[in-house]
This record gives C-alpha cells, structure tokens and sequence, in this order.
C-alpha cells in the first residue's frame, strides 16, 4: 500500500474535487475527518489538528465543495456526500477506523453521514444548528460527543441537547459557558478544556 504524507490530498467527491490537508501519515489504525463551519475552511484547523496527529491519530482537514481550492458548490446533500468520499479515501489509504469531527455546519453533515460510514465516533460541535429528526440522531453510529456553548448566539443549544436525548448510546453532552459558535469555541477560555476534551475522545479506546 502505498503511503500518505502529510501535505494537501485531493479526492474526488461525485464531479468535484475536494482540496484537503492530512496532518500525519497513512496507513494508521484510526484517523479523523475535521469539517469546517459555513464562514471558514479547513485552514482554520491548521492550529488543532496537529494535535490529533501529536495523539496518534491522523486528520483529514476538508475543504468543502467552493471552499480554498475545491471545486463545485456546497449545499447540504453535497456536504454529506464529501464526508463519505473523504471517508472512503481514508480507509482506501490504511485507516482503519475513521473519526468524524465537524463545527456548524460541518458538524450537521457528519451526523447525516455517520449512518454510511460506520464511524468509531463522531464530534459535533455546535451542531445541529437547527432541529434533528429524532429518526435522525438514532441513526448517528458510532462514540458520540455533543459539544455546544450553552448560550449559543445561533441558537444551537437547543437543537444539540435534542440531537444528544434522542441518539442511541454511547454518548455525551457538554455545554461550555457562554455565546461562542463553531470556529470561536476554539479561542473562548474554556478552548484548552475543550480541545483537551475533544481529542482525548476521538483518541480514546476503538470499538
């Protein structure tokens, strides 16, 4: 098998090309896709996730479909068919489990697209923004963390504690205090705990 460095990767995503950037080498035992929200890109991963790598675990930074290079156009069928295709190229290059870790927006479509990938867990930060069917969270698969400001300035609170009461166990919630959405989660004073959180649990024990 052929090996994956770190450096940017492209992958084919229905007729789009998605640019993203792989931060520590394939094959691996278990690696992890980071979803940006709606008003950034991948780059704003750039300070995180060489901690995921620094932890064992390989990250896949995604540029969503009109996103830095990528080609196409986003809406939210096609943000939920990249997460699978990123998966897939993941697993086609030595990972054997795959982590799925969005903010926003990017967190609405790896809870869509956990159903098809079968993930070992997912991270959904400050997502969803907007109600799940109760159909929907029980059919998110794998470790589940839930992860919100509890004073959202969306108004995603709400919508995340719901997502956590009707999902399937194993799962967890936590609420930090305070308005920060998506991206600002990561500079709001709690950002250390939170990360610490984070990569501790896509790290944590496979199934």
């Amino acid at each position: 098998m052929l090996r994956a460095v770190a450096g940017e990767v492209s992958i084919q995503s229905e007729d789009a090309t998605l640019v993203a950037q792989l931060y520590g080498e394939l094959p691996t035992s278990s690696a992890v896709i980071l979803c940006h929200g709606a008003n950034w890109d991948a780059s704003g991963w750039s300070a995180i996730a060489p901690r995921f790598a620094a932890a064992g675990v390989p990250a896949l930074a995604l540029n969503f479909r009109g996103y830095d290079d990528s080609s196409g156009r986003t809406n939210r069928a096609s943000a939920i068919i990249d997460v699978r295709n990123a998966a897939a190229w993941l697993r086609s290059n030595g990972a054997r489990e795959v982590a799925l870790l969005g903010a926003s927006m990017g967190g609405s479509a790896v809870l869509h697209a956990s159903a098809s990938i079968s993930p070992e867990s997912v991270v959904a930060l400050s997502a969803p923004v907007r109600a799940m069917s109760a159909p929907d969270a029980k059919r998110v698969l794998g470790r589940k963390l839930f992860v919100c400001a509890d004073h959202d300035s969306l108004g995603a609170a709400k919508a995340v504690q719901q997502a956590y009461t009707d999902a399937d166990e194993p799962k967890t919630l936590r609420l930090f205090p305070g308005r920060e959405h998506s991206k600002a989660m990561f500079k709001a004073k709690y950002a250390e705990e939170l990360l610490e959180l984070v990569v501790r649990f896509v790290a944590g024990s496979p199934r």
